[in-house]
């Protein structure tokens, strides 16, 4: 029987869970010593996170937090490094109505700085079992590629996912399987600024589209690059169609709104797109009208990465601290923000 490798890191829920900031309404959900990227939360309130492995540390890649515990998701054995079946690098996670986590393992590896296959679980909540799993071999998304948000369209059987390493938009028929690679060399999908700023740290690393979010209604497909200055959006059914050329799907993006660099985005049951406004320390969002506004700027909102709504409606994010050198990161957490608009 293979060890199973130890989970070296705390994650605790705060000792302010219920009390926000009186200021800024802001509370304290979690802090973690090892750093996160994506959430989810079941329709019935299910916490979900993932830690990507971006170094030489081995630490859990998925848990659920129950009772202010880290629990391995869906069991020890597929968070160990040392197993045949196990997640390598995951990135995001989405848990569905129907009752199911979506895991995108970007199949990163650290060791060799290389991707050879990525892939995508669907697991059931009730039972923890793998009910679907995806390939997405190199000869489909390219040696350079790495798989960052995804977004799932029932009407269509489609899941859309950014690439911020090669850029586009890579689709995933999951009635057919078939694996397409949409607006692959657009402006839309690539870095649009030589750097950003974050709280005085330069980054300069060409980082191509990233955020991504589908309306309520599956029409139009939301998306921004995080070194980049715009929202953009597409028509759905022109994305998938598999006849049409890509230099002809450019013509249907549209520029949505000026909003800066961004990480996560989703859009709320109102219509509004809430963005992790990078170089703010906010959490901003752009109105059905298109207006952007910041809901709230705080210090602690030291690089807010991805987003997942409650039950009731509030707003959870991690927060990933990627601007800042290792040794000034401290704890990483997640922030709980429970009315966006007055």
């Amino acid at each position: 029987m293979k060890k199973l490798f130890l989970f070296a890191f705390s994650l605790f829920v705060s000792k302010a869970w219920g009390q926000s900031d009186s200021k800024s309404g802001l509370i304290e959900f979690a802090q973690s010593t090892v750093q996160w990227t994506g959430i989810a939360i079941s329709p019935d309130n299910r916490i979900f996170v993932c830690f990507p492995r971006w170094g030489e540390e081995e630490h859990i890649a998925v848990a659920e937090i129950v009772d202010s515990i880290v629990v391995p998701f869906p069991n020890k054995e597929w968070n160990d490094i040392n197993e045949q079946a196990h997640f390598i690098c995951v990135q995001s996670i989405y848990a569905d109505k129907s009752g199911c986590l979506w895991v995108l393992d970007t199949g990163y590896k650290f060791e060799t700085d290389s991707t050879n296959s990525a892939y995508f679980y669907c697991f059931d909540l009730k039972t923890g079992t793998l009910k679907q799993k995806f390939v997405f071999p190199v000869s489909a998304i390219t040696g350079k590629s790495y798989l960052n948000d995804f977004r799932i369209d029932t009407d269509r059987g489609y899941a859309y996912f950014t690439d911020s390493q090669a850029g586009g938009i890579v689709t995933l028929n999951m009635k057919t399987r078939e694996i397409r690679r949409e607006l692959a060399l657009h402006p839309s999908t690539m870095t649009e600024v030589a750097k950003i700023s974050v709280e005085g740290y330069e980054r300069k690393h060409p980082v191509n589209s990233d955020g991504i979010e589908l309306d309520d209604k599956n029409e139009y497909l939301y998306y921004s690059s995080l070194m980049g200055k715009y929202v953009y959006r597409i028509p759905v059914y022109i994305l998938v169609n598999t006849k049409m050329s890509d230099r002809r799907k450019g013509d249907y993006v549209e520029r949505y709104a000026d909003t800066g660099a961004n990480d996560g985005i989703i859009m709320d049951k109102h219509g509004n797109i809430i963005l992790s406004s990078l170089e703010k320390n906010a959490i901003s969002l752009i109105t059905p009208n298109r207006t952007v506004k910041t809901v709230i700027a705080d210090k602690r909102i030291q690089w807010p990465d991805s987003f997942a709504f409650d039950s009731d409606g509030a707003l959870y994010f991690t927060i990933s601290k990627i601007h800042l050198p290792k040794e000034k990161r401290g704890k990483y957490k997640i922030f709980k923000l429970p009315r966006l608009i007055d």
